[in-house]
């Protein structure tokens, strides 16, 4: 007999609007059949959401057909269910962390602010020096002007 685990599988799907849905199963499994029947569970309770709003049962069956494994009753998979430890990734400590990678060219020079700049060569209103996109564009959000990081914060000093 193997040993009892305990599975948790938790989902969180995004339905616009500032709205987002939050489920949670837990068990025991000692075998992967038990831990299909969970699988099984979580399905069955996500089809009971968005009866009375066509977008929300779009949304909610979108995840379960391109997340949740097919399984039928009677407990044979084509996809396997790992039960081993699963390696975990560092988590993300900043909430406005971007979820894919930056993609903004850079040159190896860094500019007398002290960050790399961008290869666009964006030029700061008040003292000409360079001006890297993000600065740029928080610049333009605060005061409406191209600036580099050394008078943004004389601006807002």
């Amino acid at each position: 007999m193997g040993a009892r685990r305990n599975l948790t599988i938790g989902v969180t799907i995004n339905l616009e609007h500032y709205e987002n849905l939050r489920l949670e199963v837990n068990g025991e499994a000692e075998s992967v059949a038990e831990a299909d029947d969970l699988i099984r569970f979580l399905d069955e309770i996500l089809g009971k959401f968005g009866q009375k709003d066509p977008a929300t049962k779009e949304r909610v069956d979108s995840y379960r057909r391109r997340v949740l494994p097919r399984i039928p009753p009677d407990g044979t998979m084509s996809e396997p269910v790992n039960l081993s430890p699963v390696e975990r990734r560092p988590e993300k400590t900043d909430a406005c962390a971007p979820t894919s990678p930056v993609t903004e060219p850079v040159t190896s020079a860094p500019s007398p602010g002290g960050s790399l700049r961008d290869a666009s060569s964006l030029s700061c209103e008040n003292c000409g020096g360079g001006v890297s996109t993000a600065e740029q564009k928080m610049s333009q959000l605060f005061t409406g002007k191209t600036l580099c990081r050394g008078c943004i914060k004389k601006v807002q000093g």
